[in-house]
């Protein structure tokens, strides 16, 4: 497997801040907008989070809620395949992220979202639109950060570029220009393979595939609906199926019990938002120490 640091001369044991990436396949990995969020304290990813949130401003103010599906349309066909990135499901997996339907696909899972549709501006981010858009997974949530952001992707790979000697040329590309709320093309300096460009990522951006419906299932368990039960604020035929009565009278719950009967699918996840308002918020914050980025060495 021919990778970047191999082509261009960079020694495998010389540490680098991007991810290294093989040159003629696709690493299984996704641009994480949890990881984004939860390093914004960093002007980089300030940068990629401001992006993503006008981005996704605009397409629910402009066509979300006035369900204007004709120019949401075209307002999405801008995000084309990103093959530069070498990242995402293998070629013969790619349809599962990338179809000349996948506007549409987006378009209809933000007006199925009830608070897409309402305008809630939760759904502003691209970390919640994750986590409760039906429809929308971490391969397409992936894509779309790659295409928005593409403008500071490209400055960051020239930057890698002229720190390791590496040649580049210039390619036209689009990204989403967010102070002015439009599709915009430029000319960026890359490198490339075979004549087609290449853009590198930092590593701190990037995650294996999760399950992040999972996650927050047990995370609102443990967090919300446990502590709920043990106060009595939830009631249960069978206490003792979610909560254990320790000799001394603690009671702890049983998360693993609580899941099964209270999770429910990435469709219904709002209505845990609506009825505990900032359990979104909370597992986001969770998520920054417990999910780390993906640790790859290729």
């Amino acid at each position: 497997m021919l990778t970047f640091k191999q082509h261009f001369g960079i020694p495998d044991s010389q540490p680098v801040e991007f991810q290294n990436i093989p040159l003629e396949e696709d690493l299984e990995v996704f641009i994480d907008p949890f990881l984004i969020t939860n390093n914004r304290d960093t002007g980089f990813f300030n940068g990629l989070y401001v992006q993503l949130t006008g981005f996704f401003t605009k397409l629910n103010r402009d066509y979300i809620v006035p369900n204007d599906q004709r120019n949401g349309l075209l307002f999405l066909d801008n995000l084309h395949e990103p093959n530069e990135y070498h990242l995402g499901y293998s070629a013969s997996n790619k349809g599962r992220a990338i179809s000349a339907t996948r506007a549409g696909t987006i378009f209809e899972a933000l007006r199925n979202n009830r608070f897409a549709r309402g305008g809630v501006s939760i759904t502003n981010q691209a970390h919640s639109v994750l986590l409760l858009v039906t429809g929308i997974g971490q391969d397409i949530m992936s894509d779309t950060i790659e295409n928005v952001c593409r403008d500071k992707f490209a400055a960051f790979t020239l930057e890698q570029c002229l720190k390791h000697n590496i040649p580049t040329e210039s390619f036209q590309r689009h990204y989403y220009n967010a102070a002015h709320e439009v599709w915009e093309y430029a000319d960026f300096e890359l490198p490339s393979y075979l004549g087609k460009p290449i853009i590198l990522l930092p590593k701190e951006v990037l995650s294996s595939p999760r399950a992040y419906v999972n996650n927050f299932n047990y995370f609102v368990a443990g967090n919300f609906i446990g502590p709920d039960i043990i106060k009595g604020k939830i009631t249960v035929t069978k206490e003792g199926r979610f909560v254990k009565t320790l000799k001394d009278g603690t009671k702890r719950q049983i998360t693993k019990n609580i899941v099964e009967v209270y999770r429910k699918p990435k469709s219904e996840l709002v209505d845990f938002v609506v009825e505990y308002n900032d359990s979104v918020d909370r597992f986001t914050d969770y998520a920054k120490e417990h999910y780390p980025p993906a640790n790859l060495s290729i």
